[in-house]
């Protein structure tokens, strides 16, 4: 199974930068490859994406800094992706964004997935900076 982990620094503190990321109403301000509109029906998130719409779900553990990020067509069949916030002082905090290459994802769709992980890490460090 291949991986890929992007990172940044931004000089803003880790309390600041998990409250945005971890609110799934701010994805399409970063997740711009991906995530083209979100919407809330009877308390589940759905997205519309360039390979259609999709089911979301976070978990979330803002002591660890983690938000897991769960997407796929049906509530049952989801794909992960993580996201690792750390404070590396007051006004220090790292992001890790890590997505693997589940069965189901070709190597092709694979290959497009790498490329938006980084600018959507570039989207991130932008918004902080």
């Amino acid at each position: 199974m291949h991986s890929i982990t992007e990172t940044c620094v931004v000089s803003v503190p880790k309390d600041t930068v998990f409250k945005f990321l971890s609110s799934v109403e701010n994805l399409p301000k970063w997740s711009t490859q991906f995530i083209q509109d979100v919407s809330s029906v009877d308390g589940k998130y759905k997205a519309v994406t360039p390979i259609g719409e999709v089911f979301l779900r976070f978990e979330v553990d803002s002591k660890a800094g983690l938000i897991d990020i769960y997407a796929g067509p049906t509530e049952q069949h989801m794909m992960s992706a993580y996201l690792r916030i750390v404070s590396f002082s007051e006004n220090s905090t790292g992001i890790m964004f890590t997505f693997f290459q589940w069965d189901d994802i070709d190597n092709m769709t694979w290959q497009i997935f790498c490329e938006w992980i980084k600018i959507e890490v570039g989207n991130i460090k932008k918004h902080f900076s």
